[in-house]
């Protein structure tokens, strides 16, 4: 026997492999991937159950974060999403109550996101609100730190109350909680108290406002001046008038212009079964214009006893056309003339009557607004008793809804024609009016009956009106000069309107410098061209030179 054969008897014999023993070892690796496949299922389920619990943990961290975090920095002070959506929506609500119906007019629905309406070619309604907000809130933090500054003062506790009851009251009449309604106005992580410092600080620069106001209030002397360099606005003139419409043709005349019906225009007309309307032809106009403007050249002879008296009239509401001849200086009682109206095809026959300043006084009224039904009733039981203003103003305070009426004992100060319902302005500058004077009057047209309580006479109303428009100039030159030092910083980017103008500017940045760029090159190209020319005018001297010299040879 060989060694080779020696050394392999010495070995193991090797193992037979059965179809038992690779059964047996698949299921013993079957087992091993089912346990492992449990541990990784048990690790995976405590870290879901970990997350979830961080989760909800994370709640009321994410809410207070989003209410009381940095939403946008104005004026460098941090603005919460509540504050701003707070301003926000008092832009959206102020700017609806002016300008609501031109929205309907130009297709904007109100009620659907304004984020997917177009305000311009590049700003959403969405974006022109963010803007008005911030304005808003530079304007406003702007006045509360010159207040802080003056060491202003103002109790806003009886303001804000007022405030607390009409939401109440709103949120009753559209049956649902203050909760509910104030979430509706002013945005989802809104709730009356998270909102109170913030319309307490309204409140605030209101008052201080007001006391600004105050203090650009101008002299006698003042709105004198200002009159005296204004008077075309609120002097009122009388004029007689007669309006001459000129006759346009329905049908065609022998100045009709030539009209080709084609076959398919005749169908189509057919098919409408309606008849358009004649459109005169240009010559057609022409003539019936002539024709007016003769008969209203007759016309303004006798005006002042056929035509119709108009009487304090102001030039703000007369017709646009006789404007500047009614209010010209130079205009003098008798002047009369033709006006054309070409737009309209007429021709206005006016004859001046006279010009001046209306003195009409102010009056000082208390009033109830109340239901038709109850107006007689209120005004019987004030009768009934001590009948004296102040028993009046009880049953103001009585008997007036906040929402309707909010003055303390119903006293109006300074009202104007203007601001009243014409009935009840023809009642209170009634010839005779005095002092203690009572009426229920229900204006034709409107739901509300007025029970009155006649005070007393003001200023004129063109004083009133003047102090007013020089306060509001005043004021606005203040305040945009204290507007210009405000700042707003949008770091996390929630402002799109300074997004768009970011990119506009830049956009404007861009084409300014290649314009400028290629300014430059023309320039150069210029430059270029004027450099050769005169290379070449002196190679063209040079030549003549040398011309010159050789035809002095030739002579010599």
């Amino acid at each position: 026997m060989s060694k080779k054969q020696t050394q392999n008897t010495d070995q193991a014999p090797e193992k037979v492999v059965t179809k038992y023993d690779l059964k047996m070892q698949r299921r013993k690796e079957e087992k091993e991937r089912a346990e492992k496949s449990r541990r990784r299922d048990n690790i995976i389920g405590i870290v879901i159950v970990a997350a979830l619990v961080c989760l909800v943990a994370s709640f009321p961290i994410r809410n207070y974060l989003t209410v009381h975090g940095n939403y946008v920095k104005i004026n460098g002070e941090n603005i919460s999403r509540v504050e701003f959506d707070y301003e926000y929506n008092m832009a959206v609500s102020s700017y609806l109550s002016q300008y609501g119906y031109y929205l309907y007019m130009m297709g904007i629905d109100p009620a659907s996101d304004f984020s997917s309406q177009m305000y311009s070619e590049t700003l959403t309604w969405g974006d022109y609100f963010q803007q008005l907000a911030v304005e808003n809130m530079i304007r406003n933090k702007s006045l509360s730190a010159q207040a802080r500054a003056e060491g202003f003062t103002y109790d806003t506790a009886e303001d804000y109350a007022r405030y607390s009851e009409s939401l109440e009251a709103a949120a009753s009449e559209n049956g649902t909680t203050v909760k509910n309604y104030v979430k509706e106005l002013y945005g989802p992580y809104a709730t009356l108290a998270r909102l109170k410092p913030y319309v307490e600080e309204s409140l605030y620069v209101a008052g201080y406002y007001d006391e600004l106001s105050g203090r650009q209030t101008p002299s006698a002397e003042e709105i004198q001046a200002y009159y005296e360099e204004n008077k075309a606005t609120y002097d009122s003139v009388d004029y007689y008038v007669t309006t001459v419409d000129a006759e346009l043709p329905t049908e065609p005349t022998e100045l009709a212009d030539p009209v080709e019906e084609t076959e398919d225009e005749a169908a189509e007309d057919g098919a409408e079964g309606e008849e358009q309307a004649y459109q005169p032809s240009e010559a057609e106009i022409e003539a019936a214009m002539a024709e007016a403007k003769e008969q209203a050249d007759r016309v303004v002879k006798t005006v002042k006893t056929d035509g119709e008296l108009r009487e304090n009239v102001r030039r703000s509401t007369a017709t646009y056309l006789l404007q500047d001849w009614l209010f010209d200086e130079e205009r003098k009682a008798g002047d009369s003339t033709v006006i054309e109206d070409s737009s309209s095809h007429r021709y206005y026959a006016v004859e001046f009557a006279g010009r001046y300043l209306d003195e009409t006084l102010a009056a000082d009224i208390r009033v109830i607004v109340t239901d038709a039904e109850n107006g007689q009733a209120i005004l019987d039981e004030w009768k009934a008793g001590a009948a004296t203003e102040e028993s009046f103003a009880e049953l103001c305070d009585k008997h007036n809804d906040p929402a309707a009426m909010s003055a303390e004992g119903g006293l109006l100060e300074a009202v104007t024609s203007a601001s009243l319902p014409t009935e009840v302005s023809d009642w209170i500058h009634e010839e005779g009016r005095a002092e203690g004077d009572s009426a229920v009057i229900s204006p034709e047209g409107e739901e509300n009956t007025y029970v009155l309580y006649y005070k007393g006479t003001n200023e004129a109303e063109w004083i009133l009106s003047i102090r007013q428009t020089m306060i509001s100039q005043r004021m606005s030159e203040y305040v945009d000069g204290l507007m210009a030092e405000g700042t707003v910083d949008d770091p996390k980017g929630n402002l799109n309107y300074l997004k768009v103008q970011a990119e506009e500017e830049a956009a404007a940045q861009e084409s300014s410098e290649a314009a400028s760029e290629e300014g430059a090159g023309s320039e150069d190209e210029g430059s270029s061209e004027s450099a050769v020319g005169s290379e070449d005018s002196e190679s063209s001297e040079a030549s003549g030179g040398e011309e010159d010299a050789g035809a002095e040879d030739s002579a010599e």
